[in-house]
């Protein structure tokens, strides 16, 4: 097997593994931009990824952002896709309660976004006035009080308790920020320890909503982020190939440090463009 000049090492698995993929599932804060630019090769990468019979989405566990935010984003960075291709953990969050559960009437301590992923989906959202059936954590950057105060009496009460994802911090060009995971954090101080089930990356149900969309089976399935616990665990727990990229949150001391180990590192997505293109004889 022929490497392209400079690209990382690679196995022969995993260059095989390479030629099949089809469907790419992209993480994009990190991966393909952060705040307003473009990761090294980003555009190019995206534009190959639509290209051929292959298909691709982007996917964020981020839920307190639309579906149209990261859609216009992408395009202002050169890297259009069409709506149905963004997947954040509001949306199969929402989806898998439906598909999984007879929950309907979910307390969401999150955005407006959120809200509308859950009523997209069929769920209503209800206050604690109204009597809501479970409670769904997401990322709230709208959070106050009064509605953390609200979250914490219900799930004391032992309401079914879920979270888009369980984040402790996200990425931002001014440094690392509170997440999702905080806000469980401060839950389960209140709670005696109570945690939701997490339905974001890296559980089942955000892989199954990113497969329905994509269409492709694992095997022709490439995952890419910059997270280990939630872009690389999606893909090493699911037996999806997955490529880590060096542009976003991991070190190369928590790579060294952790138990979870991606299929390849690359630098960034443009190199990881070369290894597809070798593998697949572009």
């Amino acid at each position: 097997m022929s490497q392209p000049a400079g690209s990382p090492p690679v196995s022969p698995s995993v260059h095989a593994r390479l030629a099949q993929v089809r469907g790419i599932m992209t993480d994009m804060d990190g991966t393909l931009y952060i705040g307003g630019a473009a990761m090294p090769g980003a555009v190019d990468f995206m534009r190959w990824a639509e290209a051929g019979d292959r298909q691709r989405i982007v996917l964020t566990n981020n839920s307190s952002k639309a579906r149209e935010v990261y859609r216009d984003r992408l395009d202002a960075l050169g890297m259009p896709v069409p709506l149905e291709a963004v997947l954040t953990s509001g949306d199969a969050s929402a989806e898998w309660l439906v598909a999984h559960t007879a929950l309907r009437r979910p307390f969401v301590l999150g955005t407006e976004a959120l809200r509308a992923a859950c009523a997209r989906a069929g769920l209503t959202p209800t206050s604690l006035a109204d009597g809501p059936d479970c409670v769904l954590l997401g990322y709230d950057t709208s959070l106050d009080y009064a509605k953390l105060t609200d979250a914490c009496l219900l799930v004391a009460q032992d309401l079914p308790y879920y979270a888009t994802h369980a984040d402790k911090t996200c990425i931002d060009p001014r440094g690392l920020l509170p997440d999702a995971g905080a806000f469980i954090e401060a839950i389960a101080t209140t709670t005696k320890g109570r945690r939701p089930t997490i339905l974001g990356k890296p559980t089942a149900a955000m892989l199954e909503a990113g497969l329905r969309r994509i269409g492709t089976p694992r095997a022709a399935t490439l995952m890419v982020g910059d997270q280990l616990d939630t872009d690389i665990a999606l893909g090493a727990q699911h037996d999806v190939l997955c490529a880590l990229v060096m542009t976003g949150e991991t070190s190369e001391q928590m790579l060294a440090e952790s138990p979870v180990k991606p299929d390849l590192v690359v630098p960034d997505v443009g190199a990881l463009l070369t290894l597809l293109r070798a593998a697949q004889g572009d």
